[in-house]
């Protein structure tokens, strides 16, 4: 067993969760692997609700709406992954990052996932994303999908 924990990034789960996004299988594929090597997958609660807010945008375009499906979903991903709670230690910590990177914008959630990260002694972080989270590489590391 490897050392260390992962954070699982909101993109990794909603590509691993949609059979028709190009990077479903690689985010299985890596899902699975990390599952295998590390006994630490996180989330946070942030995940959860940035995973239910692009399924269900999807859902009602499609006009398939399923929220009993999401929420079996959602339920399993607290079952299957550790859960990081977002506490006033986040905040703090989040504010003081947001004035050191300058983040703004969409960027905010960015540095409150690495101020979740840092809170809970988490030191890696799955993403596609890997440019969005370029400005926290002397905090974090990031692992790319592909």
């Amino acid at each position: 067993m490897m050392a260390g924990s992962i954070f699982i990034d909101t993109n990794i789960l909603v590509y691993a969760n949609n059979a028709l996004s190009p990077l479903c299988d690689a985010s299985r594929r890596k899902l699975n692997e990390l599952a295998v090597n590390y006994k630490n997958l996180w989330l946070s609660r942030q995940v959860l609700r940035e995973f239910a807010s692009v399924v269900s945008r999807e859902m009602v375009i499609a006009k398939q709406p399923d929220f009993e499906n999401l929420e079996r979903v959602i339920r399993q991903f607290e079952s299957d992954f550790l859960i990081a709670e977002d506490a006033a230690i986040v905040t703090d910590l989040w504010l003081q990052l947001l004035k050191e990177t300058q983040s703004a914008g969409k960027q905010v959630h960015d540095t409150n996932i690495v101020a979740t990260m840092l809170v809970n002694n988490i030191d890696t972080l799955l993403t596609h994303n890997v440019s969005d989270f370029n400005r926290f590489s002397h905090l974090i590391t990031v692992l790319p999908l592909v």
